[in-house]
C-alpha cells in the first residue's frame, strides 16, 4: 500500500460524502456532480457545515483521483453526465467497521467512541463501544495511522478521536473556565419549531443555530436563522453574545434583523443529565419601524445532543405569552 497523502479539508468532505452515500443511497450511486455537491453541503450530519461549489468539488475529486481514492464513472450510452465513486476502501484496505468509523470522522470531525457508535448505525452496526474502540485502535496502529486519539481538554468527560487524512487532527480550542457551565450549548444545531401569538396566524419554521466561543474572550457568539416550513422563505435572523458574569449568572445581548435589540439576564443550571438556561429581558429597544416588544423570556434545555427552547413575548399590547417552541439536534461541536 502506498503512503497516504495529506488531503485538503474539501477533499476529506468529498471522500466522506462518497463513502456515506454509497451505503445510504445505493440506488443513486455513483453520484453526479450535483448530488456530490449537495452531499458535501448538507446541514445535518456535517461538522463544520460547508459551502462547497462545483469548482471546489471538482478540484477535490482530482486530488482524490491522484491519491487513488476516487474514480470517474464515464457516462454510458443514454446517460447524460459523468459520475463519481470512492476507491479508498480498496486503497486503504478498509473493512466495514473501519470504513464506517473513518466515514463519520471525515464528515463530523473529532468524536468520542460513544458518539461514533451512535452515529455509524446506518453504515455499520457496532454491538458495543468496546467494539468501536477496537476498530479505532486498529486504525491508529497502522504504519501510517488513519486516526489519532486527541488529548482531553478541561471540561471534557472523554477523549475524542480524529482522522489523520488531512494531517495531524486538532481539537477546537477549549472553552475558558468561565464558560464551562455553558459548554453543552456550544456547537451547530438544526431542527424545527412552531410559532403562535394572538395577533398572527400559527406557523412552522426550520432553524439553524450556531453557538461558538470567541477566541481570546470569555464569551460565546450566538447566531440563529429561520425559514418558513411551507415555502422556505426567510423569516427571522438574530445574533449576539452570551457571557457568564458570576457563578451561574448569564447575560445575553441579541440584535434582530427585525430592528430590535434585546438585553436579557438569567441563570444556567448544569447537571450530569441536562443543562438549562433561563433568561428574562431587562430591556428591549427597537427602531421606529420595528414591532413593539416590551418583554421576553427564553428557556433553553440541552439533553445529550438535543436542544429544546421556548420563547415567551409581550408585544403589541399583549401580555407575556408563549410565542415559539423548537427542538434542534446537534450537528457538530
Amino acid at each position: 500500500m502506498n503512503a497516504s497523502p495529506v488531503l485538503s479539508p474539501v477533499a476529506c468532505r468529498v471522500l466522506g460524502a462518497l463513502l456515506e452515500k454509497e451505503l445510504t443511497v445505493p440506488a443513486t450511486y455513483p453520484l453526479t456532480m450535483n448530488a456530490l455537491v449537495a452531499a458535501c453541503n448538507q446541514t445535518t450530519g456535517r461538522d463544520p457545515v460547508m459551502a462547497v461549489d462545483e469548482a471546489a468539488a471538482t478540484a477535490a475529486i482530482d486530488e482524490l483521483r491522484a491519491a487513488g481514492m476516487a474514480r470517474l464513472v464515464h457516462a454510458s450510452h443514454g446517460a447524460r453526465s459523468i459520475k463519481y465513486r470512492q476507491a479508498v476502501v480498496e486503497a486503504l484496505e478498509l473493512d466495514a467497521p473501519r470504513r464506517a468509523v473513518l466515514t463519520v470522522l471525515t464528515l463530523r470531525g473529532p468524536q468520542t467512541s460513544g458518539e461514533l457508535r451512535s452515529r455509524t448505525d446506518r453504515l455499520h452496526p457496532f454491538a458495543s463501544v468496546e467494539e468501536v474502540e477496537a476498530t479505532l485502535a486498529h486504525l491508529a496502529e497502522r504504519d501510517e495511522p488513519l486516526v489519532v486519539h486527541l488529548p482531553r481538554h478541561p471540561g471534557q468527560k472523554e477523549r475524542r478521536w480524529g482522522h489523520a487524512l488531512a494531517g495531524e487532527p486538532t481539537e477546537p480550542n477549549p472553552l475558558p473556565a468561565e464558560l464551562m457551565p455553558l459548554a453543552a450549548f456550544v456547537g451547530s444545531w438544526a431542527g424545527a419549531g412552531a410559532g403562535s401569538y394572538p395577533t398572527i396566524d400559527a406557523f412552522g419554521y426550520a432553524e439553524q443555530i450556531e453557538i461558538r466561543p470567541v477566541p481570546g474572550k470569555p464569551i460565546l457568539a450566538y447566531r440563529s436563522a429561520t425559514k418558513a416550513s411551507d415555502d422556505g422563505r426567510t423569516l427571522h435572523g438574530e445574533s449576539g453574545f452570551l457571557r457568564m458574569v458570576g457563578a451561574g449568572d448569564v447575560e445575553l445581548v441579541v440584535a434582530q434583523g427585525s430592528g430590535l435589540v434585546e438585553v436579557a439576564e438569567g441563570v444556567v443550571d448544569a447537571t450530569s443529565e441536562s443543562t438549562e438556561l433561563m433568561l428574562a429581558s431587562v430591556a428591549v429597544a427597537g427602531t421606529s419601524t420595528a414591532k413593539q416588544v416590551t418583554a421576553t423570556e427564553r428557556r433553553y434545555r440541552v439533553v445529550a445532543d438535543t436542544l429544546t427552547y421556548d420563547l415567551d413575548m409581550a408585544a403589541v399590547g399583549q401580555p407575556l405569552l408563549p410565542h415559539l417552541h423548537a427542538t434542534l439536534t446537534r450537528h457538530g461541536v
